[in-house]
């Protein structure tokens, strides 16, 4: 009786906060026929030159991706031209080692917690959140990310996104122990943004956007939400059952919101990463010109073509594929979803798809 009720009340959480998605992906769009203009509009930013820059503010972070001895030259120039790095907040601890400031959950431990990145330009703070780098449940990134041990990464998709028990079941309990750890990283990267606020309380009309590429493009998405300001992300894994599922008591309050800030994820169209979970917002994806659609890539070509929107031979691939704007389309997220999507509400649907192709087929199966 205990584990039907338990259910019954997490259904009813899911169908409740379900209404805040829904709204988001309704609201978050419009027409997107023409990138340059929505995009500006909705963000007060130029386009493509901010999201140039923002791809080049992500590529800051140290990482084991980087090519040392082909160091960007475009992302440094405008950088240094046009950007200010902030590296001290009161509250805030900034590694030097890392060059971000870090949650710091366990020090002695190694485990750092979250990355973070603070930009000023003119009225602009950009807060840029680092990619994932390590996998180990107890290492110093965002292994709490429903990618790695969440609904996304455990369905069959061979069967409809039907969820794998046994793995989800691992999966609960992994971030149950992270929990009580403190391990939880969106408290934590909220708790981190609180303390940038307050170092710009005294200042006048402060606009805030957040940024980050993979898995750091995932907890910009979910802080754009919770605290409604824009979030332009690089390849970000979705967010739909994170909100829904994970942190639905946080987000419960949120449906009463009746303006949602912007969403923008730009991404190459092979990358499997945004297909993790399911997507809010628009998608803008970059489609090469001679892309072979029979074509099969191995899962280490995809790994590759993911790291180089940020991280290429020299400069963020992105940059070379804003240079073809003819080949971008971007989209709701949910058109995105409907084909991609790993997430409860695009498993739903699937179920929903296969009752009705079934009825369909009886129908035509009696007239016959």
């Amino acid at each position: 009786m205990a584990s039907g009720s338990f259910r019954l009340t997490h259904k009813i959480k899911y169908v409740f906060t379900a209404a805040f998605t829904a709204f988001l992906t309704s609201n978050c769009v419009s027409s997107y026929e023409q990138i340059p203009s929505t995009y500006e509009s909705d963000t007060g930013l130029k386009f493509p030159e901010s999201v140039i820059d923002l791809a080049c503010l992500t590529n800051t972070f140290p990482s084991k991706y980087k090519l040392v001895a082909n160091e960007s030259q475009i992302c440094s120039t405008r950088l240094f031209n046009n950007y200010k790095e902030i590296k001290q907040i009161n509250g805030l601890v900034y590694d030097h080692t890392d060059e971000s400031f870090i949650s710091n959950t366990y020090p002695s431990l190694g485990i750092k917690g979250l990355h973070v990145k603070v930009f000023e330009r003119n009225q602009y703070v950009f807060i840029v959140v680092r990619h994932q780098e390590h996998e180990s449940i107890l290492t110093d990134e965002m292994n709490e990310m429903m990618s790695l041990f969440g609904a996304a990464a455990t369905v069959d998709r061979q069967r409809g996104n039907k969820e794998a028990f046994g793995a989800s079941v691992v999966a609960s309990m992994i971030r149950s122990v992270r929990q009580r750890l403190g391990l939880d990283y969106l408290p934590q990267a909220i708790a981190i943004f609180n303390q940038v606020q307050s170092h710009y309380k005294d200042r006048a009309n402060v606009k805030y956007v957040f940024s980050g590429f993979s898995a750091g493009g995932l907890y910009a998405i979910v802080l754009g939400l919770y605290f409604n300001w824009p979030a332009i992300t690089f390849s970000a894994t979705g967010v739909d059952d994170i909100v829904n599922i994970y942190y639905s008591d946080l987000f419960a309050s949120q449906t009463k919101q009746g303006n949602i800030s912007p969403i923008y994820n730009f991404a190459h169209i092979l990358d499997p990463i945004p297909k993790l979970d399911c997507q809010l917002g628009v998608l803008c994806l970059y489609t090469p010109e001679n892309l072979d659609k029979n074509q099969q890539f191995t899962e280490k070509e995809l790994e590759s073509l993911h790291i180089s929107t940020i991280y290429g031979q020299s400069d963020p691939a992105i940059i070379q594929w804003l240079g073809q704007l003819q080949q971008w389309t971007c989209s709701p997220a949910d058109h995105y979803n409907f084909k991609y999507g790993s997430c409860k509400r695009e498993r739903l649907r699937w179920e929903d798809r296969v009752k009705s192709n079934s009825v369909s087929k009886q129908r035509t199966e009696n007239e016959l």
